[in-house]
This record gives C-alpha cells, sequence and structure tokens, in this order.
C-alpha cells in the first residue's frame, strides 16, 4: 500500500431527511464509477467498479465535515456511518449527530448549500495501472484506480477546490509511488472520477 494520501472531491448531490424518530440523516455518493477527473497534472483518472468495496466493509470509516477530524459526524465502527458500494460508486449514509457540526450541516443541506463530497484514501498494492486507451477528449493519459483504501469521506462545502502539490505529479510519478511520503498529498475532482466511485506504463 502507498502511503500517500489522496484526495478526491465529488459533485454529486447529498440529501438530509428525517426519520420517525427525529434523527437527521444524509446520505450521498463519495465517489462514483464510470467517471473521469479532471486534469490532475498531465494525466486524469477514473475509479474502478469495486476498487474500494473491501475497505469499506473493514475499515472504521469516519465521517467529518470538510475533512475536520474536529468536526466528526460519524464512524462506522459505532453504527452512526453506513458505507457501500452499489452499481454507482461509493455511498454513505450519516445518522448527523446533534451537535453544533451535525446542526449546521443539517441545516445547510436543507437550503441546498452543501454541493458534494469527498474522499481520503490511498493506492493499495498493485492497485492502479496506465489504461489502454488515452483520454480521447483531451488526449491525457488515463490513471485507473482498480483497488483502494477509504478512511475517510464526508459532505464539503466546495467540491471544486482546486490544485495542491499532488496535481502536479505526472503520471509516472503515481504509478511509482510506493515509498513512505512525508506529508499528505491532496488533489481534487470538480467533476468528480469516472469508472467506477478510483500494469505500470
Amino acid at each position: 500500500m502507498t502511503q500517500t494520501r489522496e484526495l478526491r472531491f465529488a459533485l454529486s448531490p447529498v440529501e438530509e431527511r428525517a426519520k420517525d424518530d427525529g434523527t437527521r440523516v444524509m446520505r450521498g455518493y463519495a465517489y462514483r464509477f464510470d467517471e473521469l477527473s479532471q486534469d490532475l497534472g498531465g494525466f486524469r483518472e477514473r475509479i474502478v467498479a469495486g476498487a474500494g468495496g473491501p475497505s469499506l466493509r473493514q475499515n472504521d470509516v469516519t465521517a467529518t465535515f470538510n475533512h475536520d477530524a474536529s468536526a466528526l459526524l460519524g464512524r462506522t465502527a459505532s453504527g452512526t456511518l453506513t458505507v457501500g458500494e452499489d452499481r454507482e460508486g461509493g455511498w454513505y449514509e450519516i445518522s448527523l449527530p446533534d451537535t453544533t457540526t451535525g446542526r449546521d450541516v443539517a441545516e445547510l443541506l436543507k437550503r441546498g448549500d452543501l454541493r458534494g463530497s469527498s474522499f481520503t484514501f490511498r493506492v493499495l498494492d498493485g492497485g492502479q495501472r496506465r489504461a489502454e486507451e488515452d483520454d480521447p477528449e483531451t488526449g491525457l493519459p488515463v490513471r485507473e484506480i482498480t483497488a483502494m483504501d477509504v478512511v475517510e469521506l464526508g459532505p464539503v462545502t466546495n467540491p471544486a477546490y482546486l490544485t495542491t502539490q499532488a496535481s502536479l505529479r505526472s503520471l509516472p510519478e503515481c504509478l511509482a509511488d510506493t515509498a513512505p511520503a512525508p506529508i499528505d498529498h491532496t488533489r481534487s475532482y470538480p467533476a468528480l472520477v469516472r469508472a467506477t466511485l478510483r500494469g505500470t506504463l
């Protein structure tokens, strides 16, 4: 498994509803299959169906607001977060807590201010490859993620937020990335990944 944590953003609707007991529940997709990313610095990327399924079943995945660990919304170990994959991609459902953050998220969802979701992952060993065909629209090579370790996800206020250090890496650097990284690297999707919910050269 690579030690580099990567971040992806999905412009995907998130929904909020109330259960009979008054609990506020939100549901969304952290990633979708068969969707190409934007240009990540000389290449595009897609997540292959089933890439995150095993980790979603095994990990104690946490849900946060805007990737802020102090803004915890739920976790699978406590049963306040449910995650899985279907034909569309990787979905999640959170029983929002009766906390300041939980109430804020519920209100922002009701108002339509939250436009998408995001997730944090690591590529597993052997879990990436270069696609046989380049992107016909841009001519860029395409990185396919076939196995990843999803560790965190949740709603974000700005799913189209662009750029960070990792987006400047080339495709060969990404595919060769097996050494521990001293810092977290992030990249974003204004148009979310296509192929699943994300060989060598």
